[in-house]
Order: C-alpha cells, then sequence, then structure tokens
C-alpha cells in the first residue's frame, strides 16, 4: 500500500510540473508575450522563431526535462510501467490544462518526448538522432515528432519488450496530435 500512495503523490507532482509554463516564463523574461506571437503557441518552435534560437532550445530542454522527471526516477526506482503511463498522462495534462495558470498550454510535444525516455529508453535512445536530423533538414515540427514518436515505439518495444509503456508513448502521441489539432483548427 505504501508504494501506492508514492504514485499517486508522484503523479500529482508530475501535473504540477507539467503545469509550468516554461514558454510563457521564458518569454516574460525576455519582455514578449510570446502567445501573441506567431502561431501563439508557447512551445519550443514559436519561441525559436519569434524570440529567438537559443530561447527556443532553452524551452526545448526545459519542457524535456519536465518530460523526462515525470518517468525516469519511476524507470530507475523499477515501479511498474503503469506508474509511468499515469505519470506520463499527468505531466501531459498539466501542460495541457494549467489550472494553477488558468491558461492552456502547448501541444506538449517535446514533454512528450520527454516522458518517453523513462518509458522506453532505448527507443528515446534511438530515435534522438534521426528526429533531430529531421528537424534539422525539414524544419517541421510535425514530421518530425511522428518520426521520433513512431521510431521510439517501435524500436523501444523490440528492445524493451513491454507493450504497456510502448501504449503510453502510442497514447502520448495521439493526446499531443489532438491537441494541436484542436489549438490550430482555426487556423
Amino acid at each position: 500500500m505504501d508504494g501506492l500512495w508514492l504514485y499517486v503523490l508522484w503523479t500529482l507532482g508530475a501535473y504540477a510540473a507539467g503545469s509550468i509554463p516554461i514558454g510563457d516564463i521564458i518569454g516574460r523574461a525576455k519582455g514578449v508575450a510570446v502567445r501573441s506571437l506567431g502561431t501563439g503557441n508557447p512551445g519550443a518552435a514559436n519561441v525559436y522563431r519569434e524570440i529567438g534560437p537559443a530561447y527556443g532550445v532553452a524551452v526545448f530542454a526545459l519542457d524535456g526535462v519536465k518530460g523526462a522527471a515525470a518517468t525516469l526516477p519511476l524507470l530507475l526506482m523499477d515501479a511498474p510501467p503503469a506508474a509511468a503511463g499515469g505519470a506520463t498522462a499527468a505531466v501531459l495534462a498539466g501542460h495541457f490544462l494549467p489550472i494553477p495558470w488558468r491558461s492552456f498550454g502547448g501541444t506538449g510535444m517535446v514533454v512528450a518526448i520527454g516522458a518517453t525516455a523513462g518509458l522506453l529508453p532505448a527507443g528515446f535512445a534511438i530515435a534522438a538522432v534521426p528526429s533531430l536530423l529531421c528537424i534539422r533538414l525539414t524544419r517541421s515540427t510535425g514530421f518530425s515528432g511522428a518520426l521520433f514518436f513512431g521510431t521510439s515505439v517501435v524500436s523501444g518495444w523490440i528492445v524493451h519488450r513491454d507493450e504497456v509503456a510502448a501504449l503510453a508513448v502510442v497514447l502520448a502521441a495521439v493526446a499531443v496530435r489532438l491537441k494541436a489539432f484542436a489549438q490550430y483548427r482555426g487556423q
């Protein structure tokens, strides 16, 4: 029973971490309302384009850390994959709907990528290089994200043989896609 309470508290902490609006914070530090520029998304790509490359990379890194912080320690503690799946759902929920800030968050792609590090670490490592090359060559975050998730699920499942973790990554990718569709359908 003690383990259950740890996972419940961990999941609540993952939601709280997910709700930290990194892009907004970095934009405010630069004196820029990032939601009023470009796509209006406070994510790494919009910050990169509208505020500057160094700031976009910072948002990418910190959003990725939010996702990894939700799942990687659970992997290291040998927690059940369902606990990491729950933490992934919570960190994404916090990112999508950060209740303390009364605003909507970004699409969560980088947060989900970070969470993959604790769900399918080998898949994360295998998918990272081709996905980074893809973004560098195509400048398409959507295509690069799809490449990352597809590669990480297939290669991660081959290495880890963990259906729960693979399903959690697939569901995270679907959630990111649905959030992006809902956010950009009017544009």
